[in-house]
């Protein structure tokens, strides 16, 4: 186990996965379960257990699974979108080979998955914020929703409240508003800018820190927001990705950090970052 700022992250490991389940919940969106094939603690020497009851990994809201699809030459990034011990729930947005081949395949079919991947939203600091009385806001952008809703699920079982502003091109696009409500208070903009809902809300009321992930244009302008109202944010960084381990520098962003310029890695250094020091 490593140890970052008090939160618990698993090693990776590459392991073999089938599709125990996967169905569409909206246009070009499809819902994915993954079970575990094999117990790679065994390879380790150490007693394995029996798959129907176990998960080799335990990742965190934010984390990402790298996903070997059959037929693809570099595997696809995908967020996770919850985890219940023993199924992974991936929701992926078809829109390249890649995606459309990895939405094509049927329940029983077996993949590689390398996981889990990147660094999780800050739980320790929502759990800190939300103690001390103040709010935490989530915002998302089309399949940027993904990741927020295993972060949603982590705050319903921890008795945390996430009130959440979500945005969809169109109503055919809409998924996981009823796991948002569970959570808190939900405002949905469709087919505007998710980021109106949010300057309208803070005549209100300032939440103590904003989480957010989707397309970049909507984090720049969220990045401004937060920057005039003196609200610290994060944000996944949603970037295309070759290794997925910080060694073929695909997934750079740029960043503004202590009065220079530097790039980091999405997949090794992120993929959440501070939404203040982003470069757009």
């Amino acid at each position: 186990m490593q140890e970052d700022d008090g939160i618990k992250k698993t090693k990776p490991l590459d392991v073999r996965a089938a599709i125990h389940r996967t169905a569409w919940i909206a246009r070009d969106i499809r819902e994915i379960t993954l079970e575990f094939c094999e117990d790679p603690r065994a390879l380790l020497g150490e007693p394995a257990k029996p798959a129907e009851f176990f998960s080799p990994v335990s990742p965190l809201p934010g984390q990402f699974v790298h996903i070997a699809i059959p037929g693809v030459f570099l595997r696809r990034p995908i967020s996770i979108a919850g985890h219940d011990g023993r199924l992974l729930r991936l929701i992926v947005r078809r829109a390249g080979r890649g995606t459309d081949m990895l939405c094509s395949l049927p329940a029983g079919s077996e993949l590689r998955a390398l996981l889990p991947l990147g660094n999780p939203f800050p739980l320790d600091e929502i759990k800190s914020i939300s103690d001390c009385g103040g709010d935490v806001w989530i915002v998302s952008g089309g399949i940027g929703l993904a990741p927020l809703l295993f972060l949603s699920g982590w705050a319903k079982e921890s008795g945390i409240r996430l009130d959440s502003f979500a945005g969809f091109m169109d109503r055919e696009k809409i998924f996981g508003v009823s796991e948002l409500e569970a959570c808190g208070v939900c405002g949905l903009s469709i087919g505007g800018f998710v980021t109106d809902l949010i300057t309208e809300s803070l005549k209100k009321r300032k939440p103590g820190l904003m989480i957010a992930c989707g397309p970049a244009p909507m984090l720049a302008a969220l990045q401004k927001i937060c920057g005039e109202h003196r609200i610290a944010a994060y944000a996944s960084f949603e970037e295309r990705m070759g290794c997925g381990i910080g060694a073929c520098l695909v997934c750079n962003c740029g960043f503004h950090e202590n009065g220079g310029f530097r790039y980091r890695r999405a997949c090794i250094d992120g993929p959440v970052f501070s939404l203040s020091e982003a470069s757009f």
